[in-house]
């Protein structure tokens, strides 16, 4: 979708009340899809629905596709979910946050996936909302970002069932920060095989476009990033009921990472940067050996010219128009010109 249908359907709510619920994303409009989990230390209930009705354990409600307006307005209702958190989920785009509600914590960030091929970013906002003892996510994309965190659940490794919903919520942006690592190492692979020079000035003219799109990349990445480092923070910092002390020790991990991320990312940037004044460089070298053949072949011919436009000249006294073989002195003696100004240029290592 173009950046100018972008933009209009991000202006639909021009003029709206604050909390009015309308979709100002991009994707188009299709059927939501339900998960729900409900789980203990020795129980696991997988849905394709949801049930307002009491529950004992944790339950997940995980939500993929936001343009079913009316759906995410009832699941609002039911798990009690502000609607302003709800008009950011449905405004995608949003900058990475966590607000502290009365009932819970809710944390938005954008899920990065890399096509290789084209080396462009794909953004989806992921929501996710954590109350007493429930956590209601929202995925912008069909596709299933938290499989890994359901698997987990559903084989009950891990600590994940013992714990309440803030170690959930720690849990689904973990497996975000992840797909950042991912990022990360494809970006490091791809600089690391454009350093190599030999390669690199042979293909000089592929590699500029594909410097570009790694500078875009990396750029995207840090701006994404750096709001994220903001929000983990304030959860660490939290004095919310939800946040259990222990589970402390697993959000300064999550903080540890984002910040290796962020060094990673500084790191690609410079080696980025490195390759775009290489390139430069290798584009003037270039240019100067073009120049400079020019320039000596210009110069060449500076003697020749002289001397066919000096025996060009109508005028019949002139001794050497008459010689039985000047024609073919005239052709030794430029030769001869040609010859020893290609020496002297090969002597200077112009050539």
């Amino acid at each position: 979708m173009t950046k100018k249908k972008k933009r209009l359907k991000q202006n639909r709510k021009a003029g709206l009340a604050p909390g009015t619920l309308i979709y100002a994303g991009i994707r188009e409009t299709s059927p939501a899809n339900i998960l729900s989990i409900n789980y203990g230390d020795d129980k696991y209930l997988e849905s394709e629905s949801y049930s307002n009705s009491p529950f004992e354990g944790m339950l997940w409600v995980d939500i993929r596709g936001l343009t079913d307006v009316p759906l995410i307005e009832q699941v609002g209702t039911d798990f009690q979910i502000h609607t302003l958190a709800l008009e950011d989920v449905l405004t995608t785009g949003q900058r990475a946050k966590l607000e502290d509600y009365e009932n819970g914590l809710f944390f938005i960030l954008t899920n990065l996936k890399l096509n290789q091929a084209s080396l462009e970013l794909e953004h989806e906002q992921i929501s996710i909302f954590a109350g007493k003892n429930y956590v209601v996510s929202f995925q912008e994309d069909p596709d299933d970002t938290f499989e890994a965190v359901r698997q987990r659940i559903k084989g009950g490794s891990g600590r994940i069932r013992k714990k309440n919903s803030d170690y959930l919520l720690y849990a689904l942006v973990d497996s975000v920060v992840d797909n950042y690592f991912i990022i990360l190492d494809i970006l490091e692979s791809t600089v690391f095989e454009l350093e190599d020079f030999e390669a690199f000035s042979k293909e000089l003219d592929k590699t500029k476009a594909k410097i570009y799109a790694l500078k875009r990349v990396a750029n995207e990445l840090k701006i994404k990033v750096l709001p994220i480092r903001e929000a983990i923070s304030k959860f660490q910092r939290s004095e919310n009921e939800l946040v259990d002390e222990s589970n402390q020790i697993f959000i300064r991990d999550l903080q540890d990472h984002i910040l290796q991320i962020l060094d990673g990312v500084d790191t690609q940037r410079e080696l980025i940067a490195g390759l775009e004044a290489l390139h430069q460089a290798e584009a003037g070298n270039r240019l100067n050996n073009i120049m400079r053949l020019l320039t000596v072949i210009s110069t060449i011919f500076i003697p020749l010219s002289f001397l066919v436009g000096l025996y060009g000249m109508n005028f019949d006294n002139m001794p050497e128009l008459h010689t039985r073989n000047g024609y073919f002195i005239l052709l030794g003696l430029m030769s001869c010109l040609t010859l020893s100004m290609l020496l002297y240029f090969r002597s200077k290592k112009w050539l």
